[in-house]
């Protein structure tokens, strides 16, 4: 008899505990939240004014946050703005 034919008991079979499996998917979906937040928020994100006009737009919603700032930028989309009727 060769020794390819013996079985020695029963094979043994491997399985996953099920609290295993339960964390696993727990993971997966919290993972998954996590990168629909991120999306979420980049797409959220707004882009930077370009023009004299987009600053002056800027500069009015940032005003009761920050008048300062808004002031500056008021200044400096009006320098462009001269700057580019020149």
């Amino acid at each position: 008899m060769s020794t390819a034919s013996m079985t020695f008991g029963r094979p043994t079979r491997m399985t996953i505990p099920r609290g295993s499996l339960w964390m696993a998917n727990l993971a997966f979906f919290l993972i998954g939240a996590v990168r629909r937040l991120d999306r979420w928020q980049l797409s959220r994100q707004e882009q930077e004014p370009k023009t004299p006009d987009e600053v002056m737009d800027y500069a009015r919603r940032v005003e009761a946050s920050d008048p300062g700032f808004a002031a500056d930028l008021r200044a400096a989309a009006l320098r462009a703005q001269g700057a580019q009727d020149l």
